[in-house]
């Protein structure tokens, strides 16, 4: 349960960094946000794949 709780903090970290580039930076730097967003994203899907596998057992 950890894992599914993880996963659904590191999505809400990639909508505040969206937010945050969208109203406070004027979308000025979306080539960083995205990466941040990418990365963010690559972090979620492990912590979904490590709670399949732990479910799987």
């Amino acid at each position: 349960m950890k894992f599914i709780k993880a996963m659904y903090v590191v999505m809400g970290l990639m909508l505040f960094v969206n937010l945050v580039n969208v109203t406070i930076f004027h979308n000025n730097y979306a080539g960083i946000s995205l990466w941040i967003c990418l990365v963010l994203f690559i972090l979620g899907t492990a912590f979904f794949i490590n709670a399949r596998q732990l479910h799987n057992k």
